[in-house]
């Protein structure tokens, strides 16, 4: 079934699963823990979860093959990667609704996002672009891009936000780039095409 599941973690039991479109790619929650955003790559939406009812409430339109999803740590506005547009749609969480994109560049692939916790930075990995772009949340623009890797799809901070992680496909590692000079430190062997990226902070 194409759709999002609810899952209780005691005793493993999936209790409802909701269709949320075909090809379901990005999860992820709003900070408040009302609402679950889930990408559909194949239909090029977003459906929204409400936690409480169990129910979507809304589909909304983004663009051609939708991927990450990251919230500001307000909550007031989701950022979506649209893989085959080479942009990302800003979500009003307000309204549920689109105010804008942001375009990445010519070639990009928009995938992953990782975002500052003060949410004034947004990174966004490029996939066959072979790099990271970094969004000024504010301007709403691209203001610099590094070179990471092969196809960098999932990306992730340090808890200090001084490294950015990034899972390198078809290369089959990670490369830990220093933010400070935007130049990759070290590339980590990570097993057959790694996907995602998780920190833990110690």
């Amino acid at each position: 079934m194409a759709g999002l599941s609810f899952v209780d973690i005691a005793t493993g039991q999936v209790l409802k699963t909701l269709k949320t479109g075909r090809e379901p790619e990005g999860v992820m929650m709003s900070p408040d823990h009302k609402l679950v955003f889930v990408t559909s790559e194949d239909e090029g939406t977003v459906a929204v979860v409400d936690v409480a009812s169990g129910t979507v409430v809304k589909t909304i339109k983004v663009g051609r093959r939708p991927r990450g999803i990251a919230f500001l740590p307000d909550g007031s506005r989701a950022y979506i990667t649209n893989e085959n547009d080479a942009n990302v749609s800003i979500i009003d969480v307000a309204k549920l609704e689109v105010a804008g994109t942001i375009p990445i560049g010519q070639d990009m692939k928009p995938m992953g996002l990782a975002l500052t916790k003060d949410g004034s930075k947004l990174y966004v990995s490029t996939g066959r672009g072979k790099s990271v772009a970094i969004v000024d949340t504010a301007a709403n623009q691209v203001t610099a891009t590094f070179e990471v890797g092969q196809r960098p799809w999932g990306i992730a901070l340090s808890p200090d936000e001084k490294l950015l992680f990034s899972a390198n496909g078809p290369s089959g590692d990670v490369s830990i780039v220093d933010l400070a000079t935007r130049t990759v430190l070290k590339k980590v062997k990570a097993g057959d095409r790694p996907w995602g990226v998780i920190v833990v902070a110690q």
